[in-house]
């Protein structure tokens, strides 16, 4: 007896459960609705100033885990673009668009630097590693980051255009992509994005997803050369070149979260630089800083750590659901908090230890140093377009603000926040454009 079509129909839902199923007719729906979406308009490059800054915001498929050295999707994306474009990578493995997830992108130095860098476009490929947490409930509060993080980027001076992608296909995570692609369009539409689809381009592509997740060199051109579509407006044509056929000039970007806040390392090589130290005064500061910089910074190692350690600790019992273990989550967060405040205490001592032998003749020139350092730190996402002329004015406003740092014996960062060196740059020296780009915080 021939299986009638409503048996045929019954048997792959009995097998692998129907919520699985109609999860991926969801899936294939969704992005068959992405296929017949509006084509993306393409970037105006008439309303940007080369460079055309793009900032790729993901997690390990956009910093390039699978793919050979050099060729990440973009890297492969900065080298099909020409040289009015300049793109930079910002993924960080594990990254979760979630605020509460156990790693998410939010707390990740290559969130605070994508941020500085003012781009005029942003790249934002989150979703693969929430799929669970929002197939198991999270979906409201993953809209709720998902937007947020958007809006954290369409609120920067640049006022960047901002583009959506959705999770590229992957064998491990296809049942748990609905919901993902349903909330990004979602989030797009009422932000008024594009989305770019990268789940049909791989889908049922296992050739080129070896492990299952992250796409190799072929997948991550597929990744690459649909964005550069959307972003052109034009398809790829050829071989996409390697790392070694083009050489892009980069402007130097150099951003550290507290510009204040320097290493034991640097603050070392700065008192060298420009204090200006007699050679008998210098050899004593050497002699301490060798004899001491592996013991310190093995100390710092220690301590962060720690940190990390009580990070782990704390989000493990932040949702759990025995009483006895509540207060873990309480006594974690506290241990993590005051051992970052430990952390940050030692590093200011340390860094004092070496200010300590600077005679008070000097430290005159090596505060102007210091201020002028911080400065240029502010000043990161603009630092390629500083004139000569600009960079005497700087020089001379932190020559001005030196002996004012002499003064201070305490935590370096308060004295640089007293002197106040930056607005003054920004208001006195910087043009226009250059200001849109580094607005004071």
């Amino acid at each position: 007896m021939l299986p009638t079509t409503t048996s045929i129909m019954k048997a792959p839902i009995m097998f692998l459960g129907r919520r699985w199923l109609l999860t991926w007719l969801a899936v294939v729906w969704l992005s068959s609705a992405a296929r017949a979406a509006d084509p993306i308009a393409p970037v105006n490059i008439s309303d940007c100033k080369p460079p055309i800054r793009t900032a790729c915001i993901g997690d390990s498929i956009t910093q390039g885990v699978g793919a050979d050295g050099g060729w990440a999707w973009p890297d492969q994306l900065d080298r099909m673009l020409d040289g009015t474009w300049d793109v930079r990578n910002y993924g960080k493995s594990y990254s979760q668009a979630l605020k509460s997830a156990r790693r998410p992108y939010w707390g990740w130095p290559e969130f605070t630097k994508s941020k500085a860098l003012c781009a005029d476009a942003v790249i934002i490929m989150l979703g693969t590693n929430d799929g669970e947490a929002v197939h198991e409930g999270a979906k409201a509060e993953f809209q709720r980051d998902y937007k947020a993080l958007v809006l954290e980027y369409r609120k920067l001076p640049s006022k960047p255009r901002v583009f959506c992608c959705t999770p590229p296909w992957a064998v491990k995570r296809e049942a748990l992509y609905a919901e993902i692609i349903a909330t990004i369009q979602q989030v797009a539409k009422e932000l008024d994005c594009d989305v770019i689809d990268l789940t049909t381009p791989l889908r049922g592509k296992k050739e080129l997803l070896p492990d299952g997740l992250h796409p190799n060199t072929a997948g991550a051109t597929v990744i690459a050369t649909t964005i550069y579509k959307a972003l052109t407006g034009k398809a790829w044509e050829g071989k996409v070149p390697g790392p070694q056929d083009v050489v892009k000039p980069k402007p130097t970007v150099r951003f550290v979260e507290n510009p204040g806040e320097f290493t034991y390392r640097e603050t070392f090589a700065l008192i060298v630089t420009e204090a200006g130290l007699p050679a008998d005064k210098l050899a004593t500061l050497r002699d301490r800083f060798e004899e001491t910089v592996f013991a310190v910074e093995a100390k710092i190692c220690e301590l962060e750590g720690r940190i990390e350690e009580y990070d782990q600790l704390r989000m493990k019992y932040k949702h759990t659901k025995i009483e006895a273990d509540k207060r873990l989550y309480g006594l974690y967060k506290g241990k993590a908090a005051e051992t970052k405040k430990e952390l940050l205490r030692y590093k200011n001592a340390m860094n004092m230890v070496l200010i300590a032998l600077v005679p008070d003749e000097y430290k005159a020139a090596f505060g102007a140093g210091w201020v002028r350092k911080y400065v240029y730190d502010r000043l990161a996402p603009v630092t390629a377009t500083i004139t000569s002329a600009q960079r005497k004015q700087i020089r001379d406003i932190s020559q001005a603000a030196g002996p004012a740092y002499g003064r201070i014996t305490n935590t370096p960062e308060r004295s640089i926040e007293s002197v106040e060196v930056y607005g003054v740059v920004y208001e006195k020296v910087l043009d226009g454009e250059q200001k849109k780009r580094v607005m004071p915080q």
